[in-house]
């Protein structure tokens, strides 16, 4: 077993071990695991440089689980504006209605309402919760990042960072449009 199939497994919720009054899990992985479980992901904008602390509750009636948990870590990320690395705490709270998938049954495509949009499967006897922790932790790393709200970004003429120093470039608007040339175009009928 690789270690990314290892780290995937790790985190298993048996089916049998969820008692009438609900299984409760809490645990940390290091930055390392946390790593490790987006090494297929391609793109990441992001890597773990703390570790993960988790706590999950997990409730069941019938075959329908409900999951609810809390976890916080740090990643290190890349402001848009300025490109300098910085550290970004992340705290998020999520729930998932958890249903079981019969393999032979196919749902027909159909527009989801907002309700739906917590409902996920597992299949067999156990839930899988690294997917689940991945997806909400690439849903709460900002797809726009800033290191501060106030950031200055770069000089769009030499490159410095705004934030560190001011440049000495001429402060005058630069028009970059292609249609700039066609100001110098004479029309002649």
């Amino acid at each position: 077993m690789d270690r990314l199939e290892q780290s995937r497994n790790d985190l298993k919720i048996r089916l049998d071990e969820i008692e009438e009054s609900g299984y409760r899990l809490s645990c940390s992985r290091n930055k390392d695991w946390v790593n490790n479980i987006f090494k297929d992901i391609q793109n990441t904008d992001f890597t773990s440089i703390d570790e993960i602390s988790i706590q999950i509750e997990v409730f069941r009636v019938g075959k329908d689980v409900f999951l609810k948990g809390l976890f916080n870590t740090t990643v290190r990320t890349s402001c848009v504006k300025c490109l300098d690395s910085f550290d970004l705490p992340i705290e998020a709270i999520f729930h998932y209605n958890l249903c079981a998938a019969d393999e032979k049954e196919l749902l027909p495509e159909k527009e989801i309402n907002k309700a739906d949009l917590d409902l996920s499967c597992y299949q067999g006897d156990s839930i899988d919760v690294v997917p689940l922790l991945r997806e909400q932790i690439i849903l709460n790393v900002p797809s726009y990042p800033l290191c501060q709200e106030a950031c200055k970004g770069i000089c769009p003429q030499c490159g410095l960072n705004l934030n560190h120093s001011l440049c000495q470039c001429d402060k005058k608007e630069v028009t970059s449009s292609r249609f700039e040339i066609l100001k110098e175009l004479s029309l002649k009928q």
